[in-house]
């Protein structure tokens, strides 16, 4: 992307020079606390997407001006490090990738020496001709300074999505038709419902199970969890698992007909 990097390069250094200035007006003292924080708003959004365009490229300039000497990052797969760190992993994509983020969403909070604000990248690549898209929610701690806000620490979180839905036949789907149990007090009912299942629970509403691949099922709207189906030496189903978060709660199907209301 060796046009679009120029491109992106160059508005980074436009960016740049239109946030040289002093932090905010609350800062020095002068106009309104809502016209100040206006003006952080919009100096720290010019200053976020500056940074966020600086990364395909890998522009470390960009992130050495904003970034303060104790910056701390914490990444969407957990980890946590310094300024340097961070800086050392600003590289330029490699051959035949490229990308870009938008900034989307932004919110700001001034408080006079900190600012905090929070925001959706909108995060799209291109992989030898193959597109993704990912969106991340990050959250930054800005400080003021003599010589402008200066980015002190950023947490990112993934934004999950609900994964490609699959396809079983009725019959398959039936397969998974019973009465399960977590413990003696705890027991759920799955059944088919034309093409797919439905767990329902005591005072609980009734969850809609998509098949996602093989025995997975997974719930529109809950990404970070999965219903993984057991199935014994003879292939019938004996329970599931609930995953979240790489952790399971084990169910045992107890009854392979539905009880009768």
């Amino acid at each position: 992307m060796t046009g679009r990097r120029a491109e992106a390069s160059a508005c980074c250094l436009v960016a740049i020079g239109s946030i040289v200035a002093a932090p905010t007006a609350a800062g020095a003292g002068a106009g309104p606390a809502s016209h100040a924080t206006a003006c952080a708003t919009a100096q720290l959004e010019r200053a976020t997407q500056a940074l966020a365009d600086a990364i395909a490229p890998g522009e470390r300039s960009v992130w050495e001006h904003y970034t303060d000497p104790a910056f701390v990052y914490v990444t969407e797969d957990n980890e946590v490090k310094n300024r340097n760190q961070a800086l050392d992993d600003l590289k330029p994509l490699p051959p035949g990738y490229s990308g870009w983020i938008v900034v989307q969403d932004f919110q700001c909070i001034d408080l006079g020496g900190f600012a905090v604000t929070t925001y959706i990248m909108d995060e799209h690549e291109i992989v030898e001709g193959h597109e993704l898209h990912a969106r991340y929610r990050e959250s930054d701690t800005w400080r003021a300074t003599a010589a402008g806000w200066r980015l002190v620490a950023s947490q990112v979180y993934a934004v999950p999505t609900d994964p490609p839905r699959g396809e079983l036949s009725a019959a398959r789907l039936a397969e998974y038709e019973g009465l399960y149990s977590l413990s003696t007090q705890t027991q759920e009912t799955i059944r088919r419902d034309s093409d797919h299942l439905v767990a329902e629970r005591p005072s609980r509403a009734p969850r809609i199970l998509l098949p996602e691949s093989g025995d997975v099922f997974f719930t529109p709207g809950r990404p970070r969890t999965r219903r993984i189906f057991t199935r014994g030496p003879d292939g019938a189903v004996t329970g599931f698992a609930d995953r979240r978060e790489g952790t399971d709660l084990v169910w045992t199907r107890v009854a392979a007909s539905i009880p009768a209301h």
